[in-house]
C-alpha cells in the first residue's frame, strides 16, 4: 500500500508534458475499511451449564459465556427449562456474558393467561389496602384494617388436629 502511495505522488509531482494534459494532483485514498466485528448484542440458546458459566449457541457456534450479575440465576434457569432465548454481549476482548432473556411466556401479574403455577418456598403479596383474590362465584379479602372476609355459597374449613377458633365475640347466624 505504501508503495502505490508514494507512485501516486511521484505522478502528481511530473508536470504536464502538453497543455492540454490535464495536472495531476495527489489523490486522498481512504483507508482500507477493518474487518467487520460480528454484533455486540446477540440471542443464543442454552446448551447446558458449566458451574457458574453458561454454555450457549450463537450462529451455530458453542460458546462459553459468564452470567451478569444483574441477571437473576432462575432467568436463566427459566429460560433454559421453557428453551426461551437469551440476550448476550460480548466485549472487546471477545468474552461472551449473558446480560437477559427473551421472555415467550407469559408473565403473571402482568399477561392474561389460562393458567399460572407459581413455586416457591414462600409466596409473599403485599397490599396497602387490601389483598383479593376472587373467582366467580367466591372470593377473599384481606384488608388492611384487620379484617378478613371470605364470601361464597359454601364455606369448608378442616383441621387434622385441633380446631380452633378464637375471638372476643363469636357471631352465628
Amino acid at each position: 500500500m505504501q508503495r502505490a502511495k508514494s507512485a501516486r505522488l511521484r505522478l502528481a509531482e511530473k508536470p504536464a508534458k502538453t497543455l492540454n494534459e490535464p495536472q495531476r494532483h495527489p489523490i486522498a485514498v481512504a483507508p482500507a475499511p477493518e474487518p467487520a466485528l460480528a454484533p455486540a448484542l446477540v440471542t443464543a440458546r442454552i446448551e447446558g451449564r458449566d458451574g457458574e458459566r453458561v454454555r450457549l449457541t450463537i450462529g451455530g457456534r458453542s460458546v462459553l459465556a459468564a452470567v451478569d450479575p444483574s441477571v437473576h440465576p432462575t432467568v436463566v434457569a427459566g429460560a433454559e427449562a421453557r428453551g426461551e432465548r437469551l440476550l448476550a454481549e460480548r466485549d472487546e476482548d471477545g468474552a461472551w456474558t449473558v446480560v437477559g432473556a427473551l421472555r415467550t411466556q407469559p408473565t403473571p401479574g402482568v399477561d392474561v393467561a389460562e393458567t399460572y403455577t407459581i413455586e416457591a418456598d414462600r409466596v409473599i403479596l403485599r397490599g396497602r389496602q387490601d389483598i383479593t383474590l376472587t373467582t366467580e362465584a367466591a372470593g377473599l379479602v384481606v384488608r388492611a384494617l384487620g379484617e378478613v372476609e371470605t364470601y361464597a355459597e359454601r364455606i369448608l374449613s378442616r383441621a387434622e388436629g385441633v380446631h380452633k377458633i378464637v375471638g372476643r365475640m363469636l357471631r352465628l347466624n
